[in-house]
């Protein structure tokens, strides 16, 4: 029965994780059994490969079927927006349909070369509604979450998705500044700024927030017709001067706060 229960267990841990995980923890299985593997080592390198060979090959291929494509891993001249980190790609978190993609690479390339796109979650492979936790709204391929932009004391621009998966390390709201995290957690939301408690905020080892580069990169974005919402934070559009920009608005406080990233998502109907 326990042996049943943490299978069982494991194939919804590893579904909820990356989609895929649970499908290849069954063929592992399957080919487990077969093999009469007795070694660990052996038995974790079958589950690896088979993994990364679902994940890397097989998944691209399924997710075209269902209108969605990966973001790219690596940075070139054609498509340059990167990921902030490897592991939300291996996890599969990296999906969005092909006009999303496009409208980043067309931001991106207005930003110009020394200011490059840096991705942290979008959505799952396949099929509308499936949930990307801890998210509330990245479950059709029309949403992407991407990384602010810092600027090094030699002026050069920097967005290296600061944080766990490029998540949590925050732009709290200054002294003079709206601070509508507090005004959640008053009111009870108290996952509000969960994340921003577990990330150290250690401000001594960062480069600062790019008022500029951040402006202009929310301008373009705001000004594309596709987009239809950006999520931010209202200190930061105070902050930066973008109060005309109804794209650009406030959440609510059942999600969590966006001081951290830029959320993304497509006007419906722009596909």
């Amino acid at each position: 029965m326990l042996k049943y229960i943490r299978h069982v267990f494991l194939f919804l841990f590893l579904t909820v994780l990356s989609q895929i995980g649970g499908l290849v923890y069954i063929l592992y299985i399957i080919i487990e059994k077969r093999l009469k593997l007795q070694s660990f080592l052996r038995k974790m390198s079958l589950f690896i490969g088979l993994y990364l060979i679902f994940s890397l090959l097989l998944t691209p291929l399924f997710a075209k079927q269902f209108g969605r494509k990966p973001l790219p891993l690596i940075y070139n001249k054609q498509s340059p927006v990167i990921p902030a980190s490897v592991l939300s790609c291996l996890l599969n978190r990296h999906y969005v349909v092909p006009e999303l993609e496009a409208i980043l690479i067309d931001v991106s390339h207005k930003m110009g070369e020394e200011i490059q796109i840096v991705y942290l979650d979008a959505n799952f492979p396949f099929w509308d509604g499936f949930p990307l936790l801890p998210h509330k709204s990245h479950d059709d391929g029309e949403k992407v979450d991407i990384a602010f932009i810092y600027q090094s004391k030699s002026h050069q621009y920097l967005n290296d998705g600061k944080g766990f998966l490029g998540y949590g390390k925050i732009e709290a709201p200054l002294s003079d500044e709206y601070d509508q995290a507090h005004y959640c957690e008053q009111k009870g939301y108290w996952q509000y700024s969960i994340l921003s408690k577990i990330v150290r905020q250690n401000k001594s080892s960062t480069y600062p927030f790019s008022l500029s580069g951040n402006r202009k990169l929310l301008k373009y974005l705001a000004n594309d017709d596709r987009v239809g919402k950006i999520f931010l934070e209202p200190h930061l559009k105070v902050r930066m001067g973008l109060d005309s920009y109804d794209k650009i608005r406030f959440h609510g406080c059942g999600a969590v706060r966006h001081d951290d990233h830029i959320h993304i998502q497509m006007k419906p109907g722009k596909f």
